[in-house]
């Protein structure tokens, strides 16, 4: 909800004893999800599966903002020029908490972990955010293998 603050999860699994670098990549949608998210189908006998679910996600970077967010390893955080001044930052060993929530904000955010001697583990995920500003809100969370 618009104002308010949340955590997106990254959850990812190593057996190294190395400290991990985290990034965190903000995606803007390729529609206007605010906008979809109010729009019922027009006819009926139309089912949400028939609208393409994921059309919101599937275009070429080019075509929609793309920029990092936030970067860590152990204590040390680096917060991008865009998000400076805002209340953001790493917690959890590698979750995003986002403070007051923007419009802006929505989108789809990526982390990465990076483990230098660790090739093998779970290091991907992504979280969809989509700023409401009644009291709707969507975030779901997709974990990918490398």
């Amino acid at each position: 909800m618009l104002f308010s603050s949340i955590v997106l999860p990254c959850h990812y699994t190593t057996h190294s004893s190395q400290t991990a670098v985290v990034q965190w990549w903000y995606k803007s949608y390729c529609t206007d999800r605010t906008r979809d998210s109010f729009t019922f189908p027009e006819s009926l006998g139309v089912h949400v599966s028939d609208l393409g679910a994921t059309s919101h996600l599937d275009c070429s970077d080019n075509s929609r903002t793309v920029r990092i967010v936030a970067s860590a390893q152990g204590s040390s955080m680096t917060l991008a020029e865009h998000y400076k001044g805002r209340d953001i930052s790493i917690i959890n060993k590698a979750d995003l908490h986002i403070g007051q929530l923007q419009w802006g904000d929505s989108g789809v955010y990526f982390c990465k972990v990076i483990i230098s001697d660790d090739l093998e583990g779970k290091n991907e995920g992504q979280v969809e955010l989509l700023v409401q500003g009644e009291s709707h809100e969507y975030a779901s969370c997709q974990t990918k293998s490398k």
